[in-house]
C-alpha cells in the first residue's frame, strides 16, 4: 500500500529520499518510506486543520495545505540536517583516522587489514564504512573501488575529495601511507581555518540573534501597548459631544470614533512580523555559520520561543505598571 502512494511523488524526490536514507544508514525501502510519509502526513494534516477550523475559524483547505507542506518540509529538512551532521562529525575525526591508517600501513599491514584495524568505535559512522570497505577488499574487490563506496553513505564533500585522491594515488602506484599523512595534515589545517572563521563571525551571529529574539519583541511590546493606550483615549475623546472644541486631538480622532486605530490589528501584525523575522534570522544565521540556509532551521524554534516570551513579558510589565492609565 505504501509503495502505491509513493507513485504520487516525482522520481527525483524518491531518489532524494533514497540518498538521505542511505546517508543515515536507515535500511528501509525509499518507496515504502515515501508512502508512509504521504499517508500519515495527510491524516495528521486533516486532523490539525479540522481543529484549527473548529476553534480558530481558519478555512479547512488553508489549514490542511499549510500543515501538509509544513510536515513534509520538516521531515525532509530533518533527514538532510541529520545527514549533514553525520558528515560534519566524520570530517572532524577524518584526520585522526587517516593518520591511524597510514601508521598501520607503514608498520607493514596490507590495505584491507589496515582499514579493519583502524575502524575504531570512536570514529562513529566511519567505523562501519571502513569495515565494509575492508570486507570488500578481502572478497577480491580492488582497493580504489572499495574506497569509492565510502562517500555514498556519508554526506561529506571533504570525504569525497579525500577518497578520490587516495584512489588516484593507489591507481598510480604512489606511496599511499605518505599520501594519507599529507591529507591528514591538510584536512586538520582546513578544520582549524574553519573554526577560526566561525570565531570571527560569532559577533555577527550574536547581533542577529539579539535583534530578532530580544530587540524586535521589546519594541513590538512597547509599540502595541502605546497603541492600546492611544486607542482607549481616542475612544474617550470620540464620546465627547461634537460641540466641544478638541483642537489637534479632535483632528487626530478624525470624528470617526476610536475604530480608526485598531489595537487587535496592530497586535496581529506584530505577531506575524515577529514570526517571519525569526524565520529569516535563523536562515541568515545558517548562511553565516555554514553557508546553507537550512542549517539555520534548528535555531528558528529557539528564536520564536524567546521572541514571544519577551513580547508577552514586556506587555505584562507595562500593563502592571501603567494599567491605571487605560
Amino acid at each position: 500500500m505504501y509503495k502505491r502512494f509513493s507513485a504520487l511523488l516525482p522520481k527525483r524526490v524518491i531518489e532524494g529520499l533514497r540518498s538521505q536514507l542511505e546517508y543515515l544508514n536507515i535500511s528501509i525501502n525509499e518507496r515504502r518510506f515515501a508512502g508512509f510519509l504521504i499517508i500519515y502526513s495527510l491524516a495528521l494534516s486533516f486532523g490539525i486543520a479540522f481543529n484549527l477550523a473548529l476553534f480558530l475559524r481558519i478555512p479547512l483547505w488553508i489549514g490542511f495545505s499549510a500543515c501538509l507542506g509544513f510536515i513534509i518540509l520538516c521531515t525532509y529538512l530533518w533527514l538532510s540536517i541529520a545527514a549533514e551532521g553525520k558528515g560534519k562529525f566524520v570530517e572532524r575525526i577524518l584526520p585522526d583516522a587517516l593518520q591511524l591508517i597510514a601508521s598501520n600501513m607503514k608498520s607493514g599491514l596490507t590495505a584491507e587489514r589496515a582499514l579493519f584495524i583502524s575502524a575504531r568505535p570512536e570514529f562513529g559512522p566511519l567505523e562501519r564504512e571502513l569495515k565494509r570497505a575492508s570486507a570488500k577488499i578481502m572478497s577480491g574487490e580492488r582497493v580504489e573501488l572499495a574506497l569509492m563506496e565510502l562517500p555514498k553513505r556519508i554526506k561529506s564533500k571533504v570525504l569525497e575529495r579525500t577518497v578520490w585522491l587516495i584512489s588516484e594515488g593507489v591507481t598510480s602506484g604512489g606511496q599511499v601511507a605518505d599520501l594519507l599523512l599529507q591529507l591528514s595534515d591538510d584536512i586538520r589545517e582546513q578544520n582549524a581555518v574553519e573554526e577560526e572563521i566561525k570565531a570571527n563571525i560569532s559577533m555577527y551571529i550574536m547581533l542577529i540573534f539579539f535583534s530578532s529574539a530580544i530587540g524586535a519583541p521589546a519594541l513590538f511590546g512597547i509599540s502595541t501597548f502605546i497603541v492600546e493606550i492611544l486607542s482607549k483615549h481616542m475612544t474617550g475623546l470620540a464620546s465627547i459631544p461634537s460641540g466641544v472644541n478638541l483642537g489637534v486631538a479632535g483632528q487626530f480622532v478624525g470624528g470617526g470614533g476610536g475604530g480608526a486605530l485598531n489595537p487587535e490589528f496592530v497586535l496581529l501584525f506584530a505577531y506575524i512580523a515577529l514570526f517571519f523575522s525569526c524565520i529569516f534570522a535563523g536562515m541568515t544565521i545558517g548562511v553565516i555559520n555554514s553557508g546553507k540556509e537550512k542549517n539555520g532551521v534548528k535555531f528558528i524554534p529557539l528564536l520564536l520561543a524567546i521572541a514571544f516570551i519577551v513580547l508577552f513579558a514586556i506587555r505584562t510589565l507595562l500593563l502592571s505598571f501603567f494599567g491605571g492609565i487605560m
